[in-house]
């Protein structure tokens, strides 16, 4: 691991350490780093925060971009040879500032390259978190997928659609309260004492990581004498846009990483598996013994199993497909794209989470 820094003021001055992982994100970290700071109109922010890059090898000029054009931060850039999410985030956490003075103690903001900040996004963040009196474990974000051509904003549309994507909590934007108890959230912001009494993230997983650390602090309490274990909240007024994969190839290993990656998170808690996390697991499932079904049923049975298939899969286009596409602006286009998106998420997450079974029966992770 390699540091360095720049412009390092007083460390009794710094409250705030802003981790930032990246690996070749030259396209997205100037506008990623301008949202944060371009939209604060409060100078003391930034003046008590600490920006960490954690960079995973990256073959761009994502390091260079950050050195010449944020050269007046409080900057610290760490190189992360083991290229995963977990592992930059522990290196950064790590080596983030200790000594404040504040009364309240250091606060760790995750933000993600791939993502632009709303106004004043780091002080919100502190600020939620100080109200919830020590029983908040974790400020996450509200997630608005966004997309820059015809693809891109196909699949920013569905990201987006509750029914689409399991009706995750951080990608609900139509509550009225200030916040909403969530299983997990978009990014975080933490007290880092919090996070090194969790021992940090779990550099075993390479994806789902944070789900994972949701779940521990879910089953942490404030204090050795007390049954009230801390909460996650989405907060209403932290809506980060997020740029999605740009190519169907990516998306699909997205997806795929994802469901393969959970079944390892369930190896470490099994009690954390929802209802709806089955739903894509069902969907291949069934496709499986649809085209078994096609080679071994006489023409008959299989008729009556393809009339079965259709109703659902009428019922299936009445309440995911067509609100989205009923949402869109590329009409035409977008009755072709919204089911290739959706059965894309829907089979990878599916067949990752399969393969991830799989995996275990024949002698586990490596």
């Amino acid at each position: 691991m390699v540091g360095f820094g720049i412009n390092m003021k007083d460390e009794n001055q710094i409250v705030h350490s802003v981790i930032i992982p990246t690996r070749n994100e030259e396209d997205y970290i100037e506008e990623c780093i301008n949202s944060l700071l371009n939209y604060c109109n409060d100078p003391w922010v930034l003046e008590t925060t600490e920006f960490i890059i954690v960079d995973g090898k990256s073959e761009d000029r994502t390091i260079n971009i950050v050195k010449e054009k944020f050269n007046y931060l409080t900057l610290k850039i760490f190189d992360n040879p083991n290229l995963y999410q977990s592992f930059a985030m522990n290196i950064g956490i790590k080596n983030s500032n200790s000594s404040s003075n504040n009364g309240f103690g250091q606060i760790i903001i995750r933000a993600d390259a791939h993502s632009i900040y709303p106004k004043d996004y780091i002080k919100k963040c502190q600020k939620q978190l100080k109200n919830g009196d020590g029983n908040i474990g974790n400020v996450g974000s509200i997630q608005k997928a966004v997309g820059t051509n015809i693809l891109t904003k196909t699949v920013a549309s569905v990201m987006n659609s509750g029914y689409a994507m399991g009706g995750v909590k951080y990608r609900t934007r139509d509550f009225k309260e200030d916040y909403i108890v969530a299983d997990t959230a978009y990014l975080g912001c933490w007290k880092k004492a919090d996070l090194v009494k969790l021992g940090g993230f779990n550099e075993k997983l390479q994806i789902n990581e944070d789900y994972e650390l949701n779940i521990r602090i879910r089953k942490f309490s404030n204090n050795s004498d007390s049954s009230q274990n801390k909460i996650i909240i989405v907060s209403k007024d932290l809506e980060v846009s997020y740029y999605v994969r740009n190519t169907f190839s990516g998306l699909i290993k997205q997806f795929f990483r994802y469901g393969l990656w959970k079944t390892k998170t369930l190896s470490i808690h099994p009690d954390s598996l929802r209802k709806r996390q089955l739903a894509p697991v069902l969907f291949v499932l069934f496709l499986f013994v649809l085209i078994l079904a096609s080679t071994i049923l006489p023409s008959t049975y299989f008729r009556v199993l393809m009339s079965l298939a259709i109703i659902g899969g009428l019922f299936w286009a009445r309440i995911i497909i067509f609100p989205i596409w009923s949402k869109s602006s590329n009409k035409i286009i977008n009755l072709l794209l919204i089911p290739l998106v959706v059965l894309s998420i829907h089979i990878s997450w599916g067949l990752g989470f399969i393969f991830g079974l799989f995996k275990w029966t024949i002698g586990g992770w490596r």
